[in-house]
């Protein structure tokens, strides 16, 4: 693997990027759509030549004002939200047309092809047309056909678009493994595929990167306003602990735990919350057996029909979406304690 250094700009774009990819980093892309994400993509692909400065893998120059490094020289692998595996080729062959194009015996190609498809659970597809794939069996076998032919980076256009929640989920779980100390970038709009994916975050926002850090830190602590509404859920990160996630003032938050990346004991681990699904109480309230976490209010913001506040919970961030009514009736303001609330089955637990 190589750290991948970016410091070029592409004048018809408006874009103007300088962002290093540390060696074996998988980084997640964020931003508002056209704000340069995909143009980051295509230079680092050698797709988009810059008309100042450069693009480096490691010691070698993919691309700079004059020219462009050969394909062959490159070992860039590009996946985008359509798998364009070849329809006439088998789901075998596909895999195995990566290192044969790299010089490998048709041998050598078919078996580095075969432990491809096992890696992302396609091996018994081996002997399929392409073209009776589904949406998220033709992702993977992409992947598959991407990382034999042994890139250096791996770039990734929101390739869990336009598929189910399950397949997406799966195909999340295989990304997670498979990408694991490959320098990559990943492009997405969702905050799930940052935390379970990656291990840095970079946010761009007119052709420029704003900010970069480790995904665990402006998850979980926003610095930004984008970031802050990705996915449209908060975030709050511990360890797993008796099955729940325990944060690092020792409370508990119940939740189910995510079949695709499950929470696992002494492990890392992310409860995810809908906003819509806290309430906010004054007092520690009673009842059936609920996750109550004290707060205090950060900000306001009003959102049509609701407010969305957001909460401090310890060093970390929660957002509720309540009425302006209770706004009102509890006359919330910046610096409010309160008491966060939200029913065991509408967190989902996440381990990494």
């Amino acid at each position: 693997m190589s750290t991948v250094l970016v410091d070029a700009a592409v004048a018809s774009r408006g874009v103007a990027l300088e962002l290093a990819v540390p060696s074996g980093s998988v980084m997640a892309v964020v931003g508002p759509n056209g704000s340069g994400k995909t143009t980051l993509l295509h230079l680092v692909a050698g797709l988009l030549r810059p008309t100042e400065g450069l693009v480096r893998v490691g010691d070698l120059v993919l691309s700079d004002a004059r020219r462009v490094a050969p394909t062959h020289r490159r070992r860039v692998a590009l996946l985008t939200q359509r798998s364009a595996l070849f329809p006439h080729l088998s789901v075998l062959d596909n895999v195995a047309f990566a290192p044969r194009a790299a010089g490998a015996t048709r041998e050598a190609a078919r078996e580095r092809a075969v432990a491809e498809l096992t890696g992302v659970g396609c091996e018994a597809l081996a002997g399929r047309a392409a073209h009776e794939l589904s949406g998220g069996q033709a992702q993977r076998v992409a992947i598959a056909r991407a990382l034999a032919g042994d890139p250096r980076v791996v770039l990734l256009d929101e390739p869990m678009v336009g598929l189910d929640i399950g397949a997406a989920a799966e195909l999340r779980g295989i990304l997670a493994d498979r990408l694991r100390g490959r320098t990559s970038l990943l492009v997405t709009h969702e905050a799930l595929d940052v935390w379970t994916i990656a291990d840095r975050v970079a946010v761009i926002g007119g052709g420029r990167v704003l900010e970069t850090g480790p995904a665990d830190d402006l998850l979980v602590r926003p610095t930004s306003h984008f970031l802050a509404q990705l996915g449209g859920l908060t975030l709050l990160a511990g360890v797993g602990r008796g099955g729940d996630l325990e944060l690092a003032d020792g409370r508990h938050v119940q939740g189910l735990s995510d079949e695709a990346q499950p929470l696992h004991e002494g492990r890392p681990g992310l409860a995810g919350i809908p906003p819509e699904a806290v309430s906010l109480h004054l007092e520690p309230p009673g009842g059936s057996p609920r996750n109550a976490l004290p707060a205090v209010v950060q900000s306001l913001e009003p959102r049509g029909p609701v407010v969305r506040v957001l909460l401090d919970v310890g060093e970390q961030r929660l957002a509720a979406d309540v009425t302006s009514q209770s706004v009102a009736g509890m006359g919330l303001g910046p610096g409010s304690a309160v008491w966060a609330v939200v029913k065991a089955v509408q967190v989902r637990l996440y381990g990494r």
